[in-house]
């Protein structure tokens, strides 16, 4: 029966295609293969045939790529993305191998405090590929992909942090060093510049997969979004009882996570990775996934929101104090060695570190000046450093 709008060729086409894919399916199915496979495998065939006419209505008339992507590069692309049929296992265990790897490359480069480690971490990390390849099965309305993807990354990502946890029991962290160091500290408040950073890394993630020839990007693709390093942050920071600190490094995982899908996948849709027939068929399987991204993104947005005024207070806070003992130091023999400034909520302490032959002024004057200038009451603490100045003259 024919279909508003649609001739009585176009309705015999239909029904052919129809009947062609429910039997290729039905034998698929019976010989324990891909069906998702062999759908894609249809909508291929079908795109000699005339455009679909919802094809050139909406906005995505605007967006979509003139040309879909050949089959042969359509498969190069996904054959990057997901194992081939009876090789998952052999590229399961190479995928958790690298990301052992990684993770004790990552953890002992930051208990090391050592960047350079830690970009070495980033390169062996295999977490880009799955990610890429849940972007790529949400675009091309594959559901048993997507939770293929998604499982491999919730389980690569609890190994890694319980790794992480192990690696860091032979290391002293925590109390044991009088403080975590600064490469961990860095990953447990994310803020808006790292959803920035993960969106325009899962975009040229996506845009090298498509096209392989600028693949000596990925490295650096791989560096920007540094993926391995906040799971070996929260793994670090459980060890050392830092919950606060492990739910930051946590945040920041899931927000490279929720852009990179998003990014991606905006980026293989507008790079014709999905034919054009299939992305109009299951244009709501894909609606919706895409749609899940954005409420994903948008729900990390509210704590990087927190994160991002925090620092954004801490810093002005540190700019005030900070002219503000240097207005109280004045003209004396005096040098600020250290400034540390913590607001605690209720009122904001003040410690300050001085180094000078000279006993400082009364710390009355500074706390006066440190209220007025943070607009809140003040605890201040004032060390002093004595430096003994000596001099004497020689001669041969």
């Amino acid at each position: 029966m024919a279909q508003d709008g649609e001739t009585a060729d176009e309705a015999r086409r239909r029904r052919r295609v129809s009947r062609q894919r429910f039997d290729l399916r039905r034998r698929l199915v019976d010989q324990d293969e891909d069906a998702e496979e062999a759908d894609l495998e249809l909508d291929e065939a079908a795109e000699d045939e005339p455009d679909d006419e919802r094809a050139r209505k909406g906005i995505l008339r605007y967006i979509w790529p003139k040309r879909d992507l050949s089959r042969e590069e359509r498969r190069e692309v996904l054959l990057q993305l997901f194992p081939e049929r009876g090789e998952t296992a052999i590229w399961l265990s190479r995928h958790f191998a690298l990301m052992g790897f990684s993770i004790a490359i990552a953890t002992f480069g930051l208990l090391n405090d050592s960047a350079a480690v830690v970009i070495g971490a980033m390169l062996v990390a295999p977490l880009m590929t799955p990610m890429m390849g849940y972007s790529a099965a949400m675009v091309m309305a594959w559901p048993r992909r997507q939770a293929w993807a998604i499982t491999v990354v919730s389980v690569s990502a609890a190994y890694g942090i319980g790794l992480a946890v192990v690696l860091s029991l032979i290391v002293p962290t925590g109390r044991d060093l009088g403080g975590l160091p600064s490469e961990v500290l860095a990953r447990t408040e994310p803020n808006f510049l790292d959803l920035f950073i993960a969106l325009a890394a899962g975009a040229a993630g996506a845009y090298v997969t498509v096209h392989p020839r600028v693949g000596a990007a990925l490295p650096g693709v791989a560096i920007a979004v540094a993926l391995v390093p906040p799971l070996a942050t929260i793994g670090i920071t459980i060890r050392a009882g830092a919950w606060d600190d492990a739910g930051g490094a946590s945040l920041l995982f899931a927000t490279n996570w929720a852009a990179i899908a998003l990014a991606a996948a905006a980026v293989f849709l507008i790079s014709g990775v999905t034919p054009r027939r299939r992305a109009f068929r299951y244009s709501g399987r894909i609606k919706f996934g895409v749609g899940m991204a954005v409420i994903v993104v948008l729900a990390v947005m509210i704590p990087l929101g927190f994160y991002s005024q925090r620092e954004f207070f801490a810093v002005r806070d540190e700019v005030r104090a900070t002219d503000a003992v240097d207005d109280w130091v004045g003209d004396r023999d005096l040098r600020v060695v250290d400034l540390i400034v913590d607001d605690t909520g209720d009122r904001i302490d003040v410690t300050a570190v001085v180094a000078g032959p000279n006993r400082p002024a009364s710390t009355t004057q500074l706390a006066s000046g440190l209220a007025d200038a943070l607009g809140e009451d003040v605890d201040v603490e004032v060390r002093w450093q004595q430096e003994e100045l000596s001099s004497s003259e020689g001669s041969p």
